[in-house]
Order: structure tokens, then C-alpha cells, then sequence
């Protein structure tokens, strides 16, 4: 019964060139049992993944709106 995990990042520039800011989500899916069916294991992953993200999403978009404010004062 191994289990495994995967993790996916993102990084990208925030801001103007000169600035130097950069931002990062990750996604991380882990202890997936190699004996059971994949399928069942990851549907409910998917759906909270789906839900997390656009949480994340809002909170990003947010914090990147007074960031950039900030510094283009």
C-alpha cells in the first residue's frame, strides 16, 4: 500500500518590472493509495481543490490590488 503525493507550483511577477515582486500558489494532492482506484480517490480532492482555490483566488486578488496601489503611490 504505497502512497503518493504531487505537488504543483506557480510563480509569477507582481507589479511593475522595477519592483521585484513576485507572488506563488501551490497545489499539493498527497497519500494517494496506489491500490485503491485513482478516480474515486481524486474526485472529492477536485471538488475541495476547486473550492480552495477560489478562496485563495479572492484573497490574492485583494492583497495584489493594495500591493499595487502601494507601489505606485
Amino acid at each position: 500500500m504505497a502512497k503518493i503525493g504531487v505537488k504543483l507550483g506557480f510563480t509569477y511577477r507582481v507589479g511593475d518590472l522595477n519592483n521585484n515582486q513576485y507572488g506563488r500558489i501551490d497545489l499539493d494532492i498527497h497519500d494517494i493509495d496506489t491500490d485503491l482506484p485513482l478516480d474515486e480517490q481524486l474526485t472529492k480532492s477536485k471538488e475541495y481543490a476547486d473550492k480552495i482555490f477560489e478562496s485563495v483566488k479572492e484573497q490574492v486578488d485583494t492583497n495584489l490590488d493594495k500591493i499595487l496601489e502601494e507601489t505606485n503611490e
